[in-house]
């Protein structure tokens, strides 16, 4: 029996193509073309995209939880069983509590995402979010995976997922380093050998 191989996800497929001519584009000493918005930008602001991607964001919180105290009467096994069942009802009220208090990837949800050449806008739970390429301290993506991460000084880390991605990090790597340093990153060494 032969297994046929998965059909490519057209929406994927045309990001990675285009993803290869804007990296190409940029290092040749191209600009990345504007996309019309409504949204009122800064004075010398355009945007170059607006996509819907995966948002989520990395931080861990306070979780507080109830412990149980019972007081049981009657035989030492009826006592001795109600402590054990209560200790055993906390503990695992601990352990939920501190398993939702770790850090971790959280508020996943599809976001507006519109990228100018002097931030990342995302809209999330009805408003806009926005983040300054200053505040980027590192930039990294997982290109075949089809996620990148922003990490900021003094907010919580932007994770952004889906299928236009590769683009999408061709695109702010441009903003975020410049064309002369594009081939020199890591991350891009999968768009730059095709």
């Amino acid at each position: 029996m032969t297994l046929e191989p998965v059909p490519a996800n057209p929406e994927w497929t045309a990001s990675w193509t285009a993803a290869v001519h804007l990296y190409r584009h940029l290092v040749a000493g191209g600009v990345p073309g504007e996309v019309p918005t409504s949204l009122l930008l800064a004075p010398g602001e355009a945007a170059f995209s607006d996509l819907t991607l995966g948002y989520a964001r990395f931080y861990g919180m306070d979780v507080s939880y109830q412990q149980t105290d019972g007081f049981f009467y009657g035989s030492p096994l009826f006592v001795a069983a109600g402590l054990a069942a209560t200790a055993v009802g906390n503990s695992r009220a601990r352990h939920r509590a501190e398993n939702l208090a770790a850090p971790q990837w959280r508020e996943h949800c599809p976001a507006r995402v519109v990228v100018t050449n002097y931030c990342v806008m995302c809209f999330v739970g009805g408003r806009w979010l926005r983040f300054s390429y200053p505040a980027v301290v590192d930039f990294n993506a997982d290109m075949p995976g089809g996620v990148c991460y922003l990490i900021f000084d003094g907010a919580e880390p932007l994770q952004l997922t889906g299928p236009q991605v590769p683009w999408l990090v061709v695109l702010m790597a441009g903003f975020l380093y410049g064309p002369d340093r594009l081939p020199s990153l890591p991350f891009l060494h999968p768009i730059a050998r095709v």
